[in-house]
């Protein structure tokens, strides 16, 4: 390799491990696996993050691996990655595949009331509104409750007033 990688197009894997919050505000990290260059010489890989609404993505600098954790992923945000291969004097391969990642907002069931109906509650972001949806055949979906737009983080929280009589519901959350 002298000075340029021409043909190393690392392809990032559209496989993601979500793991456990790892801080308060809602705080999400994601693993990130993709194949290894072949080209001799590389010295490493760039990751390049992009969050929804920026418009300069952030370079994180990876060693010579092919899998990486980025932490700090916002609940309901939208992410995009490409990674390039790097040498020794510094020069980048072409980017890979654009792998997008929508962090997924997880619902938690937090008491059934003394009348016996389902408090459904999840984290709330800044600058987004829910629509809780439910279904009794995870076909058919209705929306039972909508909020406006969120100012701060923080729980948001639905008594649901049909789960008393009905048999079993399900429930998804539509991120807007």
């Amino acid at each position: 390799m002298h000075g340029r990688l021409s043909r190393v197009v690392p392809v990032l894997s559209a496989l993601f491990w979500l793991a456990q919050p790892g801080a308060v505000f809602a705080e999400r990290s994601v693993t990130l696996a993709w194949n290894p260059s072949q080209s001799p010489g590389v010295a490493g890989y760039y990751l390049y993050v992009l969050e929804e609404n920026s418009v300069t993505p952030t370079r994180i600098t990876i060693g010579n691996t092919n899998q990486t954790t980025v932490s700090t992923l916002k609940e309901g945000l939208h992410y995009s990655f490409t990674i390039t291969a790097f040498n020794a004097s510094g020069m980048e391969s072409v980017p890979s595949n654009e792998a997008l990642f929508v962090v997924p907002v997880p619902l938690s069931m937090v008491a059934v009331s003394s009348n016996g109906l389902k408090r459904i509650q999840f984290q709330g972001a800044p600058g987004r509104s829910y629509e809780l949806q439910a279904s009794s055949d995870l076909s058919t979906w209705s929306t039972i409750w909508q909020s406006g737009m969120v100012a701060t983080y923080g729980p948001l929280e639905y008594e649901d007033i049909a789960s008393g009589v009905l048999g079993h519901r399900f429930y998804r959350l539509v991120v807007h």
